[in-house]
């Protein structure tokens, strides 16, 4: 499996934070490539994304939800895949998160179109997530 990693400080408390990450939902609206997300009960999700020109569907499920510390997935159809948000607290009114992302894909055609261009899409869309994450922890201060 390939893996991404990112990291960044943001100012929130651990819990604050965690709400954020650990509701599944949200990044539909947290993430640009993110289309829509169908809950389906039991910690489990529908994704559907758009990335480096193609439309991709998998199913994943929550497999650790550890507040404020510790949320993790893994897929269970689709885009083989698992991923975490380890929280940490950083300086006071500060979280560090640390996210990391294991994928493989199954179609060679669609893994060397991907290959190219996934470090720099992950990190881009890790840096909006917290950015946008960030905009609402300050919105939420206010």
């Amino acid at each position: 499996m390939r893996q991404i990693t990112h990291a960044t400080t943001l100012r929130g408390e651990p819990q604050s934070v965690f709400a954020l990450l650990s509701h599944v939902p949200n990044f539909v609206d947290l993430c640009d490539h993110v289309e829509d997300i169908e809950e389906l009960g039991d910690d489990r999700y529908r994704w559907t994304i758009r990335a480096a020109g193609f439309t991709l569907h998998f199913e994943v499920e929550v497999c650790a939800s550890e507040p404020p510390a510790y949320f993790a997935w893994r897929s269970l159809s689709g885009i083989e895949n698992r991923g975490s948000y380890r929280l940490y607290p950083a300086e006071p009114g500060h979280t560090r998160v640390e996210f990391e992302l294991e994928y493989r894909l199954r179609n060679l055609l669609l893994e060397a179109a991907v290959r190219r261009a996934t470090q720099s899409l992950v990190e881009h869309v890790s840096a909006q997530l917290m950015a946008r994450v960030q905009a609402r922890l300050d919105a939420d201060l206010v």
